[in-house]
């Protein structure tokens, strides 16, 4: 019988550890994730997460312990009027919160902690935590047993990370009011990583692109460093969080000068060829040079196959637009373009005037992406015409469709390279009225595993849709969870 209850006993302990263990691992993920455990209501979490080990918020047969680790780093010195020569835990983390256990706790004495920092060649930091405890042993105590010396060790690995946001500034976040909520919900995405250690970028984008922000380890305060260092650098997670709430539109490349006379296209809405519908006899470009134009070129919400198209526009922005009226700068090398002989959208419209064709492919920083893709039904001109086979430039579909296929692209070559490979995450903002955010594309950007070519042998990103702009700061707070494991 005493070997009997002996195994029931065992097997009692046995249940009580893993259910402590689950009751340690879940509250440490809440804590890490910005729960408050001052609060009351959290704390009654903890107490139904451990129901079945005799736990309540103020009493009880156990305790939480919340321990909290900060690396000092040169920013840290600096905010407590230390140098760096005089900052005595300079690159070492030290307990900035120890929680719940008041000294003789439950009879407990010698509470030690410590730690110690390895740190790799390959940006790989390893932190190892060591802690013990005296615990009193009450009923043991008519064996002469007072006390037993309980240990505990951990150890957290972490690699640097090398981070770009590309965040969508077009006139559509101001139209559903989501410009506040974008800004306070990076503001705060930002806050998750580490100076000194991490490096972060960002670039804007709507037509044009403007670097807001070049690659920096002391991002916080905005003093730049080279960007081509910072992301060649190994063993460090490279990440891309892509942001919009559309679908592209825009495409940025060197577009040829038309030289052909007579041939057909359809109508640019101005006085000349009113009927963006029905085809017109154009004559040769009146550009002064003959070079291509570098630039982007457009097209509103519609994916038809007749309508409006822009260009040629600056693609790289000179300083930061704040309106989408900002972006209407011409691109070099386009005196004389009947795009650039007046100011306004109603001049831009007639890119088609100038515009040979859209390439088959356009080269960004020596690497050339094709314009052809998963959007297959690109509009082309038809057999007989000067430029047969050549996609559209007065196509709405046609320039749309590459623009989809350029970025789709691109994210399929950041993939494939063995040697940077960067995770991408892109997150989706509800849409405008006329016009939703394309999941599959967001989805194809990231390769989540829930779309329909996934690929397990490439970085596997993720898509988080926030459907109203209030819902923006949950959709960016899973990205640094979702980092962060992968840094380990």
């Amino acid at each position: 019988m005493p070997a009997l209850i002996g195994v029931f006993v065992m097997g009692f302990r046995v249940t009580d550890a893993i259910q402590t263990v689950q009751v340690a691992r879940d509250t440490a993920r809440m804590f890490a994730r910005g729960i408050d455990f001052s609060v009351t209501a959290n704390q009654d979490l903890i107490v139904r997460l451990s129901s079945e080990l005799g736990m309540t918020r103020t009493a009880g047969d156990g305790v939480v312990i919340i321990s909290k680790v900060l690396y000092i780093g040169h920013d840290q010195c600096a905010a407590g009027g230390l140098s760096d020569d005089s900052c005595t835990n300079i690159n070492l983390p030290v307990f900035t919160l120890n929680a719940n256990f008041p000294a003789n706790l439950y009879g407990a004495t010698n509470i030690t902690f410590n730690t110690t920092v390895t740190e790799e060649a390959s940006r790989r930091r390893l932190v190892a935590m060591n802690a013990s405890v005296d615990a009193a042993l009450y009923f043991l105590r008519v064996l002469r047993r007072d006390y037993a010396n309980v240990r505990v060790s951990a150890v957290a690995a972490r690699r640097d990370v090398n981070l770009i946001l590309l965040l969508d500034r077009s006139g559509s976040i101001a139209q559903a009011n989501a410009e506040d909520a974008l800004r306070g919900s990076a503001k705060v995405f930002v806050d998750k990583f580490a100076e000194d250690r991490d490096r972060l970028g960002m670039i804007s984008f709507s037509g044009n692109y403007y670097i807001d922000f070049p690659y920096g380890m002391d991002f916080k305060t905005r003093t730049p460093t080279n960007l081509s260092q910072a992301i060649d650098e190994e063993g460090a997670l490279n990440v891309v969080v892509f942001f919009t709430d559309g679908r592209p539109t825009a495409i940025t490349g060197d577009f040829p000068k038309k030289t052909v006379a007579n041939d057909q296209r359809y109508g640019d809405g101005s006085s000349t060829y009113p009927n963006t519908g029905s085809l017109y006899t154009y004559r040769v470009s009146s550009c002064s040079s003959s070079t291509p134009k570098f630039g982007f070129v457009s097209a509103p919400g519609t994916y038809a196959t007749t309508g409006i198209t822009w260009g040629v526009m600056l693609g790289q922005a000179a300083s930061r637009p704040d309106a989408d009226s900002d972006e209407l700068v011409v691109a070099p090398n386009s005196s004389g373009c009947s795009y650039a002989s007046g100011s306004g959208l109603s001049y831009l419209q007639r890119m088609r005037r100038d515009i040979a064709y859209i390439p088959d492919t356009v080269t960004y920083d020596g690497t050339v992406i094709s314009t052809s893709g998963y959007m297959s039904s690109l509009d082309k001109f038809p057999t007989g015409h000067s430029y047969a086979g050549r996609i559209r430039p007065d196509s709405p579909r046609a320039v749309r469709y590459v623009a989809n296929n350029v970025a789709d692209n691109i994210a399929a070559i950041m993939r494939n390279n063995t040697r940077l490979k960067p995770t991408v995450f892109s997150i989706g903002l509800g849409g405008t009225s006329t016009e939703g955010v394309d999941h599959e594309f967001l989805r194809r950007l990231a390769n989540d595993p829930s779309r329909p070519i996934y690929d397990s042998s490439k970085p596997v990103g993720l898509y988080v849709y926030a459907p109203t702009p209030a819902q923006l700061s949950e959709a960016f707070a899973r990205i640094p969870s979702e980092i962060l494991r992968l840094s380990q």
